[in-house]
């Protein structure tokens, strides 16, 4: 089953001469792209895990929802059947879905940059105001920030000659933090000179056993220290 006004709602374009108000038209447009990001972030999150930034951001997209559904509820418009879970795909890769978002959220914003002067209603245009800096503030920022540590991280790994799919394998939470801050430094020339070339050059595991081993061995000549202290 499909909607009466699919046309209009695929278009993401106010038709005047439909048999159906602007604001109905509007706001059946809104809550349809919403359920677009909707199930693609979830989709996202379901497929690599709940990390950030889609298993936040899905979570906001329930509120974005829930938001255009009190101005379905409060001008008797009928809510679009959302076909999205059942069509929704995803990337292989996440960097590739990172990109997608961020397509997607800059879609998103100028689609309520071109409904919000085109209807009347006041609580509707504000509605549509607070969305779309939901997404130009919050959402597209963060995927953006996503996206570069990605990029970081393939980069990092291609300049060792590991394929870009390896560059999310989990190693464990140290080696996972070492590795994000090796990609963003091998991305800053000449950061710490030859140290840095050095570091950039390490296995993040072999970096995380270092300093592990490193942090245990401080404890003990501390423990040793303060044993010395206690029996003088």
């Amino acid at each position: 089953m499909s909607n009466h006004d699919e046309a209009i709602l695929r278009s993401r374009t106010l038709q005047p001469a439909a048999p159906f108000p602007i604001l109905h038209q509007a706001v059946r447009i809104a809550l349809y792209d919403e359920y677009a990001a909707r199930a693609f972030y979830r989709r996202v999150s379901e497929s690599f895990g709940p990390q950030p930034p889609f298993a936040n951001i899905w979570q906001a997209e329930e509120q974005h929802v829930a938001a255009l559904g009190q101005l379905c509820e409060r001008y008797g418009i009928p809510r679009p059947l959302d076909p999205f879970p059942a069509e929704t795909t995803v990337s292989p890769t996440w960097r590739a879905n990172l990109e997608r978002a961020v397509s997607g959220e800059l879609a998103n914003v100028r689609l309520y940059r071109y409904l919000i002067p085109r209807v009347d209603a006041r609580d509707a245009r504000r509605v549509f105001a607070n969305l779309q800096a939901a997404s130009l503030d919050r959402h597209l920022p963060d995927f953006q920030h996503a996206l570069q540590q990605a990029l970081s991280r393939e980069s990092y790994h291609a300049a060792r000659g590991i394929p870009a799919e390896q560059a999310y394998v989990r190693h464990g939470p140290l080696s996972d933090l070492l590795e994000q801050g090796l990609a963003l430094l091998s991305r800053q020339h000449g950061a710490f000179g030859l140290a840095g070339s050095l570091l950039r050059a390490a296995h993040p595991a072999l970096l995380a056993g270092l300093l592990a081993g490193g942090a245990t061995a401080h404890y003990l000549r501390r423990r040793d220290r303060i044993s010395q202290t206690t029996e003088e």
